[in-house]
């Protein structure tokens, strides 16, 4: 009987010190997991950003502050920029036959720059009127599914992306197109719409080369 009695406390004794101990590595694992979703859904993501340049117009060029656009996101990540004009919502760069322009995009670390040039010489100014043009739409691919971004390690003359969207059948010119297409592998990490004010004084981007530590990313 006393054995009994002696094996018994320590049972109870084992079960006050343990369950506590397997509710904190159980919580701990738990807190781990978490992090693990938290982290593998941060990576799987498609930042978008929207900015309203009325309020620049009319003009030939304009620059926006976009401080998701870090040096780690230009060196790591594809970025695709849209142009939302009246009629249409479409890549950057392209040519506006209609109206008679070029349009290119350059980025820099927290900065965006539009440039707008007459479709007859490539390098006279074209100012675009304010009604024609609402916004530009940003796409930040942090994802690395090989659905969006290919393979990175195979040569090819189009990029990755472009690539990998033309034999998925999305026609990368058209946002609604390839934002139904991110949507449906990553999360679209909507950043907000922000109104892009006419600045005090306007940055020109200059059409020779620029400085080293001032050099612009030319988007295809």
């Amino acid at each position: 009987m006393h054995l009994l009695t002696i094996i018994w406390t320590l049972i109870c004794a084992a079960v006050i010190i343990g369950y506590p101990l397997y509710l904190l590595n159980k919580s701990a694992s738990s807190v781990k997991s978490r992090k693990e979703l938290s982290r593998t859904m941060t990576l799987n993501t498609v930042e978008l950003l929207s900015f309203d340049i009325r309020e620049q117009l009319p003009g030939w060029s304009f620059t926006l502050d976009v401080p998701q656009i870090t040096e780690e996101t230009l060196r790591e990540n594809p970025i695709l920029f849209y142009l939302e004009s009246d009629k249409s919502c479409l890549k950057l760069p392209f040519n506006n036959a209609t109206m008679g322009y070029t349009v290119n995009v350059y980025k820099n670390i927290g900065k965006v720059y539009v440039t707008f040039k007459s479709i007859k010489d490539g390098v006279s100014n074209f100012y675009v009127p304010n009604w024609h043009l609402k916004k530009i739409k940003i796409l930040i691919i942090k994802s690395k599914d090989k659905r969006i971004c290919g393979d990175w390690s195979v040569t090819s003359n189009k990029s990755p992306i472009r690539k990998n969207l033309s034999k998925a059948g999305i026609n990368i010119n058209d946002y609604e197109d390839v934002l139904g297409y991110f949507s449906n592998i990553a999360s679209i990490d909507f950043k907000g719409h922000f109104i892009a004010k006419m600045p005090k004084k306007r940055t020109l981007v200059k059409s020779s080369a620029p400085q080293k530590d001032h050099e612009l990313y030319h988007t295809a």
